[in-house]
């Protein structure tokens, strides 16, 4: 059995990557800048080691790293940090160099080469540092998870216009190929197992649909009565998500639909 270290291993795709490798019998260790937390209950398997450490500045990342076969990074700076990505990843290979050189597997996203968006330029960077480090790797772009655009609908995709009162602005046009977050997961532990392959073939969910087709779904699974308005969006990224460049119809293997993880979350009742 192989010892892992899953940097982001609280968020929602680290989570899962725990509870799969643990169900495998693997020994994990979740690295975090946070102290451990109590143990809670139906919080989904407990790491079997805990490291707390800065991607950022480097801090306990070589403790972190030390003895472990693989690494599975899924931290990422989205939101207000995209700028930290780059230098935590750099920082990470190095004390992967330090450490033994394990294999480091990087979850990307779709069309990041075509989608002119800060946080993308921001991914695509990480893997051009990842390709040239000199330690084995592997890299798997998926497309957008199912609660990333649950919270796109929530909170708006910009989080001013989650606050617009009365209304809920959407650009209807985008598309996505939204993906469940633990089939994403297991696709990462099934390729991991293989070893380093560089590369690997992209991953999308089972359906290409417009944001508001999306919305409208959502809409009535929630129960949100705020009407749906139209955003009006100009400019390469807006083109980009127009054009469905962050999609891969030729590889939709998922098999959650959008209508499925709804009734999932949601149910009959309402949010």
């Amino acid at each position: 059995m192989a010892t892992v270290l899953v940097t982001g291993g609280t968020g929602d795709l680290g989570s899962k990557l725990v509870e799969r490798f643990a169900a495998r019998g693997d020994t994990v260790r979740v690295l975090s800048r946070q102290a451990r937390p109590e143990p809670s209950v139906g919080r989904g398997a407990s790491p079997d080691e805990w490291a707390q450490g800065d991607m950022e500045t480097g801090e306990g990342l070589w403790e972190a790293v030390k003895g472990v076969d693989l690494v599975m990074h899924a931290a990422t700076g989205a939101g207000l940090r995209p700028k930290a990505d780059a230098p935590g990843t750099r920082n990470l290979l190095a004390a992967c160099k330090e450490a033994g050189t394990p294999h480091l597997f990087y979850i990307s996203i779709v069309g990041i080469d075509r989608v002119p968006l800060a946080y993308y330029k921001a991914k695509l960077e990480c893997e051009r540092i990842i390709e040239e480090a000199g330690v084995p790797w592997s890299n798997l772009r998926a497309t957008q998870f199912h609660a990333l655009i649950d919270g796109f609908l929530r909170n708006g995709m910009l989080p001013a216009l989650g606050k617009v009162p009365f209304i809920r602005l959407v650009p209807k046009a985008f598309k996505f190929q939204p993906i469940e977050t633990g089939e994403v997961a297991e696709r990462m532990v099934e390729y991991a197992a293989k070893g380093p392959s560089g590369r690997l073939p992209d991953l999308g969910g089972p359906e290409l649909l417009t944001l508001g087709e999306m919305a409208g779904a959502w809409k009535q699974a929630t129960g949100d009565g705020k009407p749906l308005v139209n955003l009006v969006t100009m400019g390469g990224m807006a083109a980009g998500f127009k054009a469905g460049y962050n999609c891969t119809p030729e590889h939709a293997e998922g098999k959650m639909t959008w209508g499925e993880w709804l009734e999932g979350k949601y149910g009959n009742g309402r949010s």
